[in-house]
């Protein structure tokens, strides 16, 4: 019933330095590459590198017999089903749990020709649409949604990581999702999608002061950052960030919260 693992997703900084060392360090062959994606042949399967803050970051794909009849036996498989099977390119697709919990993707060909490595990342995506259909979004970003929640929560967007304002809005913006829901870091990049395209509505200056810290702390804090400076809307909710938060409390007589250390990285990076 389940075959095999047809394909390992995983999110990276960036595409093309994450081709640079899986294909030139590692010594894995690169199959076909986009601006936001890439994929390596791995085994029968494949591994799919990405870049898209509205893609899950990790998920694991099996590849099973006929996910419509696993569907069908769901009773007796005791397994969850958050919607029933999609047809895709070459078969079908569904999302479920185990009896553990466990979210299992699915995905079969029973529409299609035998996979080679060349096709392999064109498995599971509607026809008509590009050539990394094996990369499934969960759903469509709910826009109109999570602005509205962001507008009754009332905190602007520097203002929110690691706050129960934002556990708030994650909570009912994740409600509305079937498994796996988005995480924290993918919602924290939904808002700030929406923000890059002024969808969000406009709350004024934020309202918490990050304390003053000496030119020392300044300057160690800027040297743990490094290059990170700059992208400080990529750092919340990662563990690089987690990182940063451990070592500069390592240098302080008292630690300070997470968002204490965001609202001092964010002031740094203006």
């Amino acid at each position: 019933m389940l075959q095999r693992v047809d394909r390992i997703l995983l999110r990276v900084p960036g595409v093309e330095s994450a081709v640079r060392y899986y294909r030139d360090v590692l010594g894995m062959k690169l199959a076909k590459q986009e601006k936001t994606l890439a994929s390596f042949v791995l085994g029968d399967g494949e591994l799919v590198l990405h870049a898209d803050p509205d893609l899950p970051g990790e998920g694991i794909y099996f590849l099973v017999d006929d996910v419509r009849a696993m569907y069908k036996d769901r009773a007796t498989l005791k397994l969850t089903f958050s919607s029933p099977p999609v047809q895709v390119s070459r078969g079908y697709r569904a999302t479920a749990k185990d009896p553990f919990g466990t979210v299992l993707l699915l995905l079969d060909r029973t529409a299609a020709s035998p996979v080679t490595p060349q096709s392999a990342i064109e498995d599971a995506k509607p026809a008509g649409s590009s050539l990394f259909g094996g990369v499934e979004t969960r759903t469509a970003v709910k826009r109109e949604v999570l602005a509205k929640v962001y507008e009754q929560i009332g905190r602007t967007a520097d203002d929110l990581p690691y706050t129960p304002q934002f556990e708030k809005l994650f909570q009912s913006y994740i409600s509305g999702f079937p498994d796996p829901k988005p995480t924290r870091a993918e919602t924290w990049r939904h808002l700030l999608n929406l923000r890059k395209a002024g969808k969000l509505p406009k709350l004024g200056e934020s309202k918490s002061i990050p304390p003053p810290i000496s030119p020392t702390d300044q300057q160690q804090l800027r040297d743990m950052l490094g290059a990170d400076v700059g992208k400080r809307d990529r750092l919340p909710y990662t563990p690089r960030f987690d990182g940063i938060v451990d070592a500069f409390n390592g240098t302080q007589q008292r630690p300070l919260s997470p968002h204490i250390v965001w609202r001092l990285v964010a002031r740094l990076a203006k």
